[in-house]
């Protein structure tokens, strides 16, 4: 090649960009195998620590979500005792301060259908009745709702009828524990320390103590150490074979303790340790 005056000649090295590919610059081919390593790149050991802190934050977080619940569930029981103790001031205020009491019924948690239709129109509903921490019994549960009509299992709610008349000798099953006395006089009267009476009106002397509406809570025998507090055997056992039991529980089944709505219409949670038997068998806290 002849040479030109004032000209060098320079050799330029021009890639050849093969079909479809455009050409690699420098580096590119390390940067994505390192991209292929970092996908790929999880071993079995790794993926073991992962779901184990997974499972750890699990059981850190589930016993609060619990107690989350539980309170919620406690503070929605302890609306249903402060409307029950409204509506039943509201009762004695129009009835010379009697209270209303049971025409028939055994249990402390039989409430007459006269009552209930009372604290429904005083602002309750079928919820008031039903401490939502007991499963087994709802405010749909018409064998519960009806208990004196003696309606089939699975009946569904409000497709009987209920009696239009003689209400006062009809009654339901609920979830709390009622103090008032019935008509004829309970057969049985409360045991223990301090000494506790069923009653008749909101005129007492001690009404800053004396217990109107408490949360269920029972056991199978005396000694909490021992006793159930999930399956206790009662009329809805021999019917049904629902078994009763205590509203609120600690894990492991032990009571946590009671709200409870007293004559002078405050409300306040009571320890389980602060407890009593008062009516057995079977063995009645409060």
């Amino acid at each position: 090649m002849k040479k030109q005056r004032g000209f060098i000649a320079l050799e330029i090295n021009i890639p050849v960009r093969e079909r479809g590919r455009f050409p690699e610059r420098h580096g590119e081919t390390d940067i994505r195998q390192q991209h292929r390593s970092f996908l790929t790149g999880f071993t079995l050991i790794e993926l073991l620590v992962v779901i184990a802190v997974i499972a750890l934050l699990m059981a850190i977080l589930m016993p609060a979500l619990q107690m989350a619940r539980e309170q919620a569930k406690k503070v929605t029981c302890s609306n249903n005792l402060k409307q029950i103790g409204i509506s039943l001031h509201l009762y004695g205020s129009e009835n010379d301060n009697r209270l209303p009491l049971n025409e028939s019924g055994n249990w402390l948690w039989d409430i007459a259908y006269s009552t209930t239709d009372y604290i429904i129109a005083t602002g309750g509903d079928k919820d008031t009745f039903y401490c939502p921490s007991d499963p087994l019994k709802t405010p749909d549960m018409a064998i519960l709702w009806q208990f004196s009509q003696n309606l089939p299992f699975g009946t569904p709610t409000d497709s009987i009828p209920e009696p239009t008349t003689n209400r006062g000798s009809q009654f339901r099953v609920t979830s709390y524990f009622w103090m008032m006395d019935t008509v004829n006089g309970r057969s049985y009267h409360p045991e223990g320390t301090p000494k506790k009476e069923w009653v008749k009106t909101l005129t007492h002397k001690q009404a800053t103590s004396t217990e109107l509406v408490t949360d269920a809570t029972l056991s199978s025998t005396s000694d909490p150490k021992t006793a159930t507090f999930t399956e206790i055997h009662g009329g809805s056992w021999s019917m049904w074979e629902i078994p009763d039991r205590t509203n609120h529980l600690r894990s492991g089944g032990r009571p946590a303790g009671a709200n409870i709505v007293f004559l002078d219409g405050h409300n306040e949670w009571r320890q389980f340790s602060e407890m009593d038997v008062r009516v057995s068998p079977p063995y009645h806290w409060w």
